[in-house]
């Protein structure tokens, strides 16, 4: 009877490990660094991540998009994405789930325009 309490504490002390394993097998890249091309209500440019944080259940990121800067966070462990772009001209949240298929990386999700109110779609690819 000593065997089953010892054999559940094992397993108990492996489910993070477990887990933590299983998310990055669903399909969701360690890292969302490099070159996207994107498309923003038909606005096409790149969103360029130059750097994450590599400690984490979410992840800061930087980098730009249509060429002005960009700050926010990706979650590798739910494949999450969320960043700011803030400019003279432009205050923009952007949202979006990553996913991931033999050979492509695809964003997609909203953006909310505080200078033109409203909810967008936005879409990319790396």
């Amino acid at each position: 009877m000593k065997l089953i309490p010892a054999l559940l504490l094992g397993l108990i002390g492996l489910s993070p490990i477990v887990f933590s394993q299983a998310a990055f097998a669903d399909g969701w890249p360690i890292s969302v660094v490099g070159n996207w091309s994107v498309n923003a209500t038909n606005a096409t440019g790149i969103l360029s991540i130059t750097n994450q944080a590599t400690t984490g259940n979410c992840r800061t990121i930087s980098g730009s998009i249509f060429g002005e800067s960009l700050k926010g966070f990706y979650c590798p462990f739910s494949g999450r994405i969320n960043f700011i772009r803030q400019s003279s001209y432009h205050f923009q949240v952007y949202s979006a789930n990553i996913s991931q298929d033999a050979s492509t990386v695809w964003m997609t999700g909203l953006f909310t325009d505080y200078d033109q109110p409203g909810e967008y779609s936005f879409f990319g690819s790396k």
